[in-house]
C-alpha cells in the first residue's frame, strides 16, 4: 500500500506541475489530487523539496539502470540530458523556482554518474587512477553540468550537444598539439 501512495502522490504532484509553477503547488492541492490526508503525505515526505528531491532521485536511478554503461563522453552528456529532457515543462518549473537548488544537485548525481561510468568502461585504472581520476572525472562532471546549466538558463532552444561536440573536439585538437610540441 506505501508504494502505491507514493506512486499517487508523485503522479497528482507531477500533474500538478505539467499546469502550474511548483512555488504555487501546495500541499493541499496534491493531498486533494490524490485523495489521501495531509498526515498521509508527511507520513511519506518531510515537505514539498523532500517531494522533489525523492522524486528526481528516482527518475536518476531509473535512467541510470537504462544505460548501465557509457561509451562516451558525449553519449554520457546525453544521458544527463536526457534527465532534464523527460519531463521538460516540469523540470522548467522546478528549475526556475524557489527549489532550484534541488535540481542543481540532482542534475550534478547525474553528470558525475554518467562521467564515472564512461570513465569506468573507457580509462583503465592502470593509465589513470585514484585521485587523479577523481580529478579528471570532477572536471568532466562539472562540464557537463555547466553545458546543461546554460542550456537551461537559454529556455533548452539551442542545442546542448553541439557545444560539447565542439568542446571536446577542440580537446583533442590541444592534446595532440601538446603531444607533438613535447616531441620538439
Amino acid at each position: 500500500m506505501s508504494k502505491l501512495t507514493d506512486k499517487a502522490i508523485q503522479d497528482s504532484f507531477t500533474k500538478l506541475l505539467d499546469r502550474k509553477p511548483i512555488d504555487r503547488i501546495t500541499i493541499k492541492d496534491i493531498t486533494d489530487d490524490c485523495g489521501i490526508s495531509r498526515n498521509t503525505f508527511y507520513y511519506h515526505y518531510s515537505d514539498l523539496p523532500d517531494l522533489v528531491e525523492k522524486m528526481l532521485m528516482n527518475d536518476i536511478e531509473e535512467l541510470m539502470l537504462k544505460y548501465p554503461t557509457i561509451e562516451t563522453l558525449e553519449e554520457g552528456l546525453n544521458v544527463a540530458a536526457q534527465f532534464v529532457l523527460n519531463n521538460r515543462r516540469a523540470v522548467s518549473h522546478i528549475y526556475n523556482s524557489s527549489h532550484r537548488y534541488i535540481y542543481e544537485r540532482c542534475l550534478m548525481k547525474v553528470c558525475r554518474k554518467c562521467i564515472a561510468s564512461y570513465f569506468e568502461l573507457a580509462v583503465s585504472k592502470e593509465y589513470i587512477d585514484g585521485e587523479d581520476r577523481e580529478v579528471i572525472i570532477d572536471y568532466y562532471k562539472c562540464l557537463c553540468f555547466g553545458i546543461i546549466i546554460d542550456w537551461c538558463d537559454n529556455g533548452m532552444k539551442s542545442d546542448y550537444a553541439d557545444s560539447f561536440h565542439k568542446i571536446l573536439t577542440i580537446r583533442s585538437h590541444m592534446l595532440k598539439a601538446d603531444n607533438l610540441s613535447s616531441l620538439i
